[in-house]
């Protein structure tokens, strides 16, 4: 199965840590990430709301599959 990588983005700068996911395909990575997110706003621990935070979702060898912003509403 297919690694990638997904990390917290604010300005398009990293902040925190990577996290690394074992996913099917690049759909389950999208719904992965679409998971962190909500779990993130729900948390409510992101300084300045999430106006300028991405999730980025990398391969493994972190070349940039997407960006997906908090504030999309998914």
């Amino acid at each position: 199965m297919p690694l990638f990588h997904f990390e917290l983005c604010q300005n398009g700068r990293t902040v925190g840590r990577t996290e690394t996911r074992d996913c099917p395909d690049c759909g389950m990575a999208f719904r992965a990430a679409r998971d962190m997110i909500r779990t993130l706003r729900e948390a409510d621990t992101l300084p300045d709301g999430a106006r300028e935070h991405t999730l980025r979702v990398s391969y493994v060898d972190h070349s940039t599959l997407f960006d997906l912003p908090f504030n999309l509403g998914i």
